[in-house]
């Protein structure tokens, strides 16, 4: 152990290591704590300051009586990432629309967000996101290519859950933290159109960068997003 780092850091690091490198699968189980603070030389208490945060942060979930898991995206836990709702505030799976699914070389923008380098191979998917039977939220995806090896168009579009369990699922990537920008802007008319919008009207803009659990940026996300009947719905504790 390095002496001038806390020693629950020190375990929290080795833990997100090794469910970075897949030791520990999606939906399986942590060792005991008692385990863990045998392999780490160190207090059970220890053990569990190291794992709550990762708990909060959503990378492992406990469960009563049966122990710590590695947190999967399920459609259960669609909504900590999907925060587009009506006023009242009510949580509804959106109905995805693919659009497109091409292949592109990053410029220095989106090489600076995702820490690649310029003209580095992406992939962008476009998918139309619809609530209440409308049109709600228009996204474009990138992703660097060298993470997602052969992910083409009918494996998007055809994937049982969400994006993100997608990543986790058949790329071993799972997602635990997103930063966001928002700010309303005025669409293209093109946008405006694909989302009812009239000429001139002005949409809410979102940038996200999603990050793996070992904080390695793995896709960039710009959405327009129609909130004239709809909010952004975001609450953490």
């Amino acid at each position: 152990m390095n002496i001038e780092t806390p020693v629950w850091r020190q375990v929290r690091a080795a833990i997100v290591a090794e469910i970075a490198a897949g030791e520990f699968p999606p939906g399986t189980p942590l060792p005991a704590e008692k385990l863990l603070a045998e392999r780490f030389a160190c207090a059970i208490g220890t053990i569990r300051r190291a794992t709550d945060g990762l708990v909060t942060e959503g990378v492992l979930i406990r469960q009563q009586g049966r122990g710590t898991f590695v947190a999967e995206h399920t459609t259960e836990r669609s909504f900590r990432f999907f925060h587009l709702r009506g006023p009242d505030g009510i949580a509804e799976l959106p109905r995805t629309e693919f659009l497109d699914f091409t292949r592109r070389n990053a410029d220095a923008e989106q090489a600076a967000a995702l820490g690649m380098a310029p003209g580095a191979p992406l992939l962008r998917a476009r998918h139309l996101q619809h609530l209440a039977g409308r049109p709600a939220m228009l996204e474009k995806l990138w992703l660097p290519e060298a993470l997602f090896p052969d992910l083409d168009g009918p494996r998007f579009a055809g994937r049982p859950g969400t994006v993100y369990d997608l990543y986790q699922r058949e790329f071993g990537i799972s997602v635990t933290r997103i930063d966001e920008r928002l700010r309303a802007a005025l669409p293209s008319p093109r946008t405006a159109a694909r989302l009812g919008l009239r000429g001139g009207e002005p949409a809410l803009f979102i940038q996200r960068i999603a990050f793996a659990v070992d904080g390695k940026p793995v896709e960039l996300r710009l959405a327009w997003a129609d909130t004239r009947e709809l909010a952004y719905f975001n609450s953490r504790a």
